[in-house]
């Protein structure tokens, strides 16, 4: 929330803003200003842990705008040759920032896309958190087993425009009611008191403790301080004073 707020105690120092949140401790490396740019950045971070034998495999996330870029062609085809541990998501809600797949694409059905490359890869019911847990696991579990990528295809769908200036005329109000009737929160829900994992009393203080955390960042947010003037060219150029290394 400070990194919204554009704050020094930002996961970026306050320079990231919406679009660039990163926190390495957390092996979270963020969006891109750039669509379908952080695809080579996953695909190197998979290089990365490849090289140096980890467990670890790298989840990559790009929505369905980001299907013509070249960097997304050229990923794929050398995690595939490099038997890489990532996971290729993409996030499909079938409109980019308003124009539709469909309008966009020549394939429509974004999984086949790594056939071409020979990488596994699914269509995933988005709507359904169990379904996209699982689908995760099985190519998590591959890429543990030196299995290599998986591109994986989550269908899902946004209820809100693009942003506060998209008027939506691409699509229509009855399919949006459409899908608000599948939206996931509502779905796991139903099926948690169905099956008696938890009340509806207990779901509620879940909400309740959620509430009390985002007012908690919201006020941590605006109490704390915007980053100082000597800020400005630290993290942007490299310090002088690095140890480069010469052969």
């Amino acid at each position: 929330m400070a990194e919204l707020y554009g704050k020094a105690t930002g996961c970026a120092k306050g320079k990231g803003g919406s679009m660039h949140f990163f926190g390495k401790n957390e092996n979270f490396f963020g969006g891109h200003g750039i669509v379908g740019a952080q695809i080579g950045t996953g695909t190197g971070l998979a290089f990365a842990e490849n090289y140096k034998e980890t467990d670890n495999v790298v989840l990559c996330f790009f929505g369905d705008d980001a299907l013509p870029a070249g960097i997304l062609h050229e990923s794929f085809n050398l995690a595939m040759l490099w038997n890489l541990p990532v996971i290729y998501i993409c996030e499909n809600n079938h409109y980019a920032m308003g124009t539709s797949v469909q309008r966009t694409s020549n394939v429509r059905e974004i999984h086949q896309l790594g056939e071409g490359y020979s990488m596994p890869s699914e269509k995933v019911d988005g709507m359904h958190p169990e379904t996209v847990h699982d689908a995760i696991a099985r190519a998590v579990k591959r890429a543990r087993e030196k299995g290599g990528p998986t591109l994986l295809e989550i269908n899902t769908y946004r209820y809100k425009g693009h942003s506060i200036s998209d008027p939506q005329k691409y699509r229509t109000k009855d399919e949006v009611a459409e899908y608000r009737l599948k939206d996931p929160i509502i779905q796991i829900k139903t099926h948690i008191q169905d099956d008696s994992i938890a009340s509806a009393d207990e779901l509620k203080a879940i909400d309740t403790r959620v509430d009390e955390v985002v007012v908690a960042s919201v006020v941590f947010a605006e109490e704390s301080p915007f980053p100082d003037d000597s800020e400005v060219l630290k993290d942007v150029y490299i310090d002088q004073n690095y140890p480069f290394i010469v052969d």
